[in-house]
């Protein structure tokens, strides 16, 4: 999966900003998205979760101490997922989490999904 992008609502201004899904990241617009990679409508079990806020892994690296390679921080503030095998519901759900807490969750059915990446 990947998120190719996030509409943000200022309720002070009363505008929708659309950024695309790198974009996002590197404007730190978005905090946090997690991926159910088996959802069945009734509860959100998060299988990956990325958080794409990069100066947050520079203060845990620090914190850590230790020596990491760099390819695991790149994913984990990436804006696409590990590869998964299909679940039992075959749908996946993605949650963004923006700025203010607020969630969004959009849930796809894997036939879906692999229609939608075709196209693109």
């Amino acid at each position: 999966m990947e998120l190719l992008g996030l509409d943000v609502f200022d309720p002070v201004t009363m505008q929708a900003s659309h950024y695309k899904g790198e974009e996002a990241a590197e404007q730190d617009k978005v905090p946090a998205w997690l991926l159910d990679t088996d959802y069945n409508n009734l509860c959100f079990h998060v299988s990956q979760a990325f958080f794409p806020r990069t100066a947050a892994w520079d203060s845990l690296k620090r914190a850590l101490r230790g020596s990491y390679e760099d390819s695991v921080w790149d994913h984990l503030a990436g804006t696409a997922s590990e590869w998964f095998e299909a679940g039992e519901h075959k749908q996946v759900a993605v949650k963004v989490i923006d700025d203010r807490g607020n969630e969004l969750l959009v849930v796809k059915g894997l036939a879906e999904a692999e229609m939608e990446g075709a196209r693109k």
